[in-house]
């Protein structure tokens, strides 16, 4: 597995290289910014760290899928499924890279942005009352008490349904490769029943969250990111079972 994983990693790196470039940039820019006192630079900089932020988690996602789905359909990415290894430790490989990218990426940014607050609040103010005034906004904005707990749990959350996302996907692209290959329309049916699934997924929590009326966000979170697993394993478990009865080596 762990070959496997070096292995998507390497094919992947130009992408990590060119935004591990364009966030050194940006983040050179806000530092000169607040040393020459020059707060147009600092805003535009930190505009686009927080635009690079959301951008590279996309494109994360993005790039896992359209690797598994060159994986599937060229003769390079396809002797992949040719090596001594199944089918559910290639996915497995190809999930475990996009989490441990989503992770470093959650780290650097995390570590860059608190470094940066904590800078500007020395600077210009108190770091303190800054975070009261966020905490305040959220809570006020989201009409709940905003810990430490709840932003762990939403964390969680937010990473185990990118997982899900992400094996729905491979599913989807399963099928077009192998049972709908004959069809026309082979694309949009998938996309179709990639959108149909994480709806249908989403619909089923919210309708057992407003069956047991529960209150606590916290438990909301927990809630989702259980279903957010067992849907990522059932995705997982159908697309390794396709592609072993379908996939023609």
């Amino acid at each position: 597995m762990l070959k496997l994983i070096k292995y998507e990693l390497i094919k992947q790196k130009t992408s990590k290289v060119i935004i591990g470039a364009i966030l050194a940039l940006l983040e050179v820019a806000f530092l000169a910014g607040m040393l020459l006192g020059k707060e147009e630079i600092m805003a535009i900089a930190a505009g686009m760290l927080t635009f690079l932020a959301s951008v590279t988690f996309v494109i994360v996602g993005l790039e896992e899928i359209i690797t598994y789905y060159h994986d599937l359909r060229d003769k390079s990415g396809y002797m992949l499924f040719m090596t001594p290894y199944n089918v559910y430790e290639i996915m497995g490989s190809k999930i475990l890279t996009g989490f441990f990218s989503i992770a470093a990426a959650a780290i650097i940014f995390g570590i860059i942005g608190f470094a940066d607050i904590t800078m500007v609040c020395a600077k210009y103010g108190e770091l303190q009352t800054l975070f009261d005034q966020m905490k305040a906004l959220f809570s006020f904005t989201l009409q709940v008490n905003v810990d430490g707990m709840l932003i762990v749990w939403s964390i969680i959350q937010v990473v185990f349904s990118w997982v899900g996302m992400l094996t729905s996907a491979f599913l989807a692209i399963t099928l077009c490769i192998t049972i709908f290959s004959g069809m026309r329309c082979k694309g949009l049916i998938s996309f179709v029943i990639y959108c149909v699934l994480n709806i249908a997924v989403s619909a089923v929590v919210v309708q057992i969250l407003n069956w047991t009326d529960m209150a606590s966000a916290n438990g909301m979170m927990a809630v989702f990111s259980i279903f957010d697993i067992l849907f990522a394993g059932a995705c997982y478990v159908a697309t390794g079972y396709i592609l072993n009865k379908e996939l023609s080596l």
